[in-house]
């Protein structure tokens, strides 16, 4: 059972997004602060379970919706004007889905060998 590093990274990124707001100055802003919270949470509490395999199979891809998500959300929830809350948004959704990508590639090389 190999280590699956990208999992725990997505759980640093979750729990950036939770305190995201406080940190970078937007938590009078509502909207954005409950979507980095709301999908902070979701992220830690998939890929801990992830980590645990409690689920093994198709956990990737829905981290990778959760990053579209992310990357999308500014505009869907009307906070694309506001700088920092935009940009974190989009900045983890990247990020998520990169290291997400990661471990699909990594599952893949895994089963060539």
């Amino acid at each position: 059972m190999a280590i699956r590093w990208q999992d725990w990274i997505n759980v640093l990124l979750g729990c950036w997004l939770v305190a995201s707001p406080s940190q970078m100055g937007y938590l009078l802003n509502h909207v954005a602060t409950g979507n980095a919270c709301g999908i902070g949470v979701l992220l830690v509490l998939f890929n801990v379970i992830a980590v645990c395999r409690i689920i093994d199979s198709g956990q990737e891809i829905v981290n990778i919706l959760v990053g579209v998500w992310l990357i999308l959300s500014p505009y869907a929830l009307g906070f694309a004007a506001e700088r920092n809350p935009a940009l974190n948004a989009m900045f983890v959704g990247v990020a998520v889905i990169i290291f997400s990508c990661w471990q699909v590639l990594d599952t893949v090389i895994g089963r060539r060998k």
